[in-house]
């Protein structure tokens, strides 16, 4: 079969003709990986919603439908699920190689996917797009002209000396991912008025400019170094009439994830945050974190704690977070051998993973974590 490939073009053809216009976008992007790539679930959708192929339906947020579409295919036998997560979610998914194949030639012939929109693997190393990836690896700067329609830019695994300066003339840019000696970003980064998702990991500590609150359009950060560093806005957050801040700053934020000492300001004004991820570089030898619980917003729905050296008891405070769903505390998240959960409330909870931690005795009851 897969030496003749006319005997089985006809038959992918026809689950494709089968399959919706909103989905054969989607389908088809899987050809820009290489062959047999495992796709992290997160990043595709990311990447689908940076491409333009998720619209807003009513009032779902875009990964929710983008959500829709990757079961969809999944229940059409079009993708594969190496890996689940702990929740039952899909971690990464993959096509056969005879549908990478198929993708391949399906987008050359509908002129969808040129090579230049294609990742590209050299040594193992991955980038989008082909030649930009290769032109900086190489130390050269990024040509306006050349790439001024460009959404994507992926050099997440291409280590390179500075933050490129020309990526913030990119102004159609959705998706910047970084890698480099000195990762910090310019106080410029602000003009990507369009930027959903902005992935930066570096060598050297990272001060992330505090103009990155005025992007309005910004979804998701993650931020990787020694030390981080966000500055605090230079204006306060605006108060409604109802008494609620308006989401004036970051309005689309829903996604932060922060490897390194952590030092950051207030998270509670990011109203529309989901997901937080808070990784610490350095251990304690005692619990000497506090937190706050004003300091996360309300619409939290996944929190994830990696060596933040936390005391248990003040493991309460997240109880007050009322959407609060999935709670993963790994290498010492928390310091001490006894989590007395006491009157604690987590009413919403759903997976809560402990990994890696000193705890010997948990005290605890039904009513604690009705949902659990």
């Amino acid at each position: 079969m897969v030496s003749d490939p006319r005997q089985y073009i006809d038959s992918l053809t026809l689950s494709y003709n089968h399959l919706p216009s909103h989905l054969r976008q989607c389908f088809l992007f899987f050809g820009s990986f290489p062959e047999d790539y495992e796709v992290p679930v997160t990043k595709l959708i990311w990447l689908w919603i940076a491409q333009g192929f998720i619209h807003e339906t009513g009032s779902r947020m875009l990964e929710d439908v983008a959500g829709d579409f990757l079961v969809d295919l999944i229940r059409r036998s079009l993708l594969m699920t190496p890996r689940i997560k702990a929740d039952g979610q899909v971690k990464t998914c993959r096509i056969h190689d005879l549908l990478h194949d198929f993708c391949l030639r399906k987008a050359k012939e509908e002129n969808c996917l040129s090579n230049n929109d294609r990742y590209d693997m050299v040594s193992s190393v991955q980038f989008f797009p082909l030649e930009l990836g290769k032109f900086l690896q190489e130390g050269g700067s990024i040509h306006i002209d050349t790439y001024k329609f460009l959404r994507v830019l992926d050099m997440e695994s291409i280590l390179i000396s500075l933050f490129p300066l020309g990526a913030v003339q990119l102004l159609n840019l959705r998706y910047l991912a970084i890698r480099a000696d000195d990762g910090s970003p310019h106080a410029s980064i602000s003009n990507l008025v369009n930027l959903q998702t902005l992935i930066i990991s570096s060598r050297k500590n990272i001060v992330v400019p505090k103009t990155i609150w005025n992007m309005v359009n910004l979804r998701y950060l993650y931020v990787k170094s020694g030390e981080n560093l966000m500055e605090e806005p230079s204006v306060l957050q605006v108060t409604g009439k109802d008494g609620c801040p308006c989401p004036k700053m970051l309005a689309s934020f829903q996604t932060l994830s922060q490897a390194g000492d952590l030092k950051f300001p207030n998270l509670g004004s990011l109203v529309r945050l989901q997901k937080l991820k808070l990784l610490n570089s350095f251990s304690y030898p005692k619990a000497k974190r506090s937190c706050n619980p004003i300091e996360f917003p309300e619409k939290l729905k996944k929190l994830t704690l990696l060596n933040i050296g936390m005391d248990w008891e003040e493991m309460w405070t997240f109880a007050w977070l009322p959407n609060l769903e999935i709670l993963k505390l790994k290498f010492q998240a928390c310091l001490g051998e006894r989590w007395e959960t006491g009157d604690a409330e987590f009413a919403r909870l759903k997976v809560l993973k402990l990994r890696d931690l000193d705890i010997k005795q948990w005290d605890c009851s039904r009513d604690n974590f009705p949902r659990l």
